[in-house]
């Protein structure tokens, strides 16, 4: 309950003023001798989610990154060659998903869905630092404990519902990443980015160790490594600024993704509309295909939801 209570009171304090999420809005690239600031990298969000397996809960997404010794590295590759470090930096960036199931579970527990450190060096690819390719090395697990079937047999025997063991599956992989986002496309009001994620996950990674996949005593006919339904992705975003009543600004982004062993055979697609209601950056989103939770990431699963989408919509 108090750690429940300490993650819930995070969150909130990002809403507040002069909060841990009042840097995002700055300049989060730092090549002089001032500090580094803690900045947002993924989407932060709050939100209700129902996956078709599971029943609805709260689903929410930390996600923030540090720049990494930014007066020495610009020097050091400056000196490499002239501009080089200027044009790009190093950062340790740390992504958490967590799901409450309040009013559904037993003591509306705060489960574990995604842990994600990464460290990665990003090289812009324009003038104006709005296009970059970012290469990675990267650990995610979902920070369960289960490794063995003895130990999930006993998890499903003493569960509130059998099912429910499911989500104390540990699943974990090392991977490295290549991700180029383009120069963002601008008419007027109206700006297109266009993303693509390249992932290649390690049988044994140095954080790690050996990547646990789906394991035969599950005996889901669904299973597979996730290699089949992750790795391959591209993203496109499109923003307008407007205005009409009590809304503001108009969010669709669209996202594919599919594994590198069998692509194009386990795909999932993804689509979201947001807007801005009195100022709260509301979005709708919808997906099937796979990776909604990292226990089963390898069930095809359709899910929607509303969030938040905070600092970056």
């Amino acid at each position: 309950m108090i750690a429940r209570r300490a993650l819930l009171g995070f969150i909130l304090s990002l809403l507040l003023p002069g909060s841990l999420y009042a840097a995002v809005g700055s300049n989060c690239e730092w090549h002089t001798q001032k500090e580094p600031e803690l900045c947002s990298y993924e989407p932060n969000t709050i939100g209700y989610t129902q996956d078709s397996d599971d029943t609805w809960f709260m689903d929410f997404k930390l996600s923030v990154r540090y720049q990494l010794f930014p007066v020495w590295s610009t020097r050091g590759l400056n000196y490499v060659h002239t501009g080089l470090g200027d044009d790009s930096a190093f950062y340790f960036a740390f992504t958490g998903r967590f799901g409450q199931y309040i009013g559904t579970r037993d003591s509306s527990p705060v489960v574990g869905k995604r842990f994600n450190p990464k460290l990665f060096y990003r090289y812009w690819t324009d003038e104006d630092h709005r296009a970059y390719v970012d290469f990675s090395l990267a650990h995610e697990s979902n920070g369960q404990s289960i490794t063995n079937e003895a130990e999930y047999q006993a998890a499903r025997a003493s569960a509130q519902k059998p099912e429910f063991a499911d989500d104390q599956l540990s699943r974990g992989w090392d991977y490295v990443e290549l991700m180029w986002k383009s120069v963002p496309v601008s008419h007027g009001t109206t700006t297109v980015s266009t993303y693509v994620m390249l992932k290649y996950f390690m049988r044994h990674g140095p954080l790690q160790g050996r990547a646990e996949n789906y394991n035969a005593w599950e005996n889901n006919p669904e299973g597979k490594t996730r290699d089949r339904v992750n790795g391959v992705a591209g993203m496109i975003k499109y923003q307008q600024s407007w205005q009409w009543l009590a809304f503001t600004d108009v969010k669709i982004a669209m996202l594919y993704e599919t594994g590198y062993r069998d692509p194009f055979r386990y795909n999932t697609y993804r689509l979201e509309l947001g807007t801005k209601v009195l100022q709260l950056p509301l979005t709708l989103w919808g997906q099937t295909g796979y990776n909604s939770d990292l226990a089963q990431y390898y069930k095809k699963v359709n899910s929607y939801g509303i969030q938040m989408e905070i600092g970056s919509f």
